[in-house]
């Protein structure tokens, strides 16, 4: 074989070469790019950065958050369901459309309701309804990232809460209502453990400031008395922190 022939080869072989990695690094590309919504451009061509943040440009994360209550009626009875807030904790879904802006979007839930029943050894036998109540919570932000780097991600997000409640007690003759209008923004962190091997996982830790609207109503048929509140408060907030997570709720999100 001459020279010229083993130039050929060389040339071919490297060609062979260049192009299998081609092909290798475009599956990775592939195989990292994870769930987009509809229609969105591929996540990896939007993620051009080195931080965990960036990596999930254009990636759909599902999870919690973050504990939200809202209270229904406004007179409890005493030792009943209503003496308290009712949890009904957001779960919802966060997506980024690039670098800097994104969606959250999110429901709380809680339902109850039963029926009890006591048979005597002599008449009357007792049976009625348990207390019932049904809060939905709809909750809406737009997480805008000002900086990341690694595995952190610094973040504001003007956000909104809306929150209807009712149920009702002592077999219907009680009935109570609520309403809830949150709105406000909170500032502060997303840590991703791409440290651990796991980018997809993040704890959220902020403060903020919050403007509400609440009004609550209750109508007692057995009374014919109604009780209403309204109120307006604005507040500063302190969201759940990532060291919660030993103590208590945590704002958490997996990026698919």
């Amino acid at each position: 074989m001459n020279l010229k022939h083993k130039s050929v080869g060389i040339l071919a072989g490297l060609g062979c070469l260049v192009a299998s990695s081609v092909a290798l690094a475009q599956a990775q590309a592939e195989a990292n790019v994870g769930m987009a919504l509809p229609g969105a451009a591929p996540p990896a061509a939007a993620a051009g950065g080195a931080s965990d943040h960036d990596q999930v440009v254009g990636r759909l994360a599902v999870g919690y958050l973050g504990r939200r209550t809202m209270q229904v009626g406004a007179a409890p009875q005493p030792g009943g369901i209503f003496t308290a807030e009712l949890a009904a904790p957001v779960v919802g879904i966060r997506y980024w459309i690039d670098q800097m802006l994104g969606i959250d979007a999110g429901l709380g839930l809680f339902v109850t309701s039963g029926s009890f029943e006591q048979d005597n050894p002599a008449p009357p036998d007792l049976d009625g309804d348990l207390p019932s109540a049904t809060v939905f919570i709809l909750h809406a932000g737009v997480p805008l990232s000002l900086a990341s780097a690694d595995h952190f991600s610094f973040q504001i997000v003007p956000e909104v809460n809306v929150g209807i409640g009712s149920g009702s007690e002592l077999d219907g003759d009680v009935s109570h209502n609520g309403f809830q209008l949150d709105a406000g923004a909170r500032a502060g962190a997303e840590i991703q453990f791409g440290f651990m091997g796991i980018p997809q996982l993040s704890l959220q830790g902020s403060i903020g400031a919050l403007f509400a609207i609440r009004s609550l109503k209750t109508d007692n048929d057995v009374t014919d008395v109604t009780n209403t509140e309204n109120s307006t408060v604005v507040t500063t907030t302190v969201g759940d922190n990532p060291w919660n997570i030993f103590t208590s709720n945590v704002a958490a999100l997996y990026y698919f």
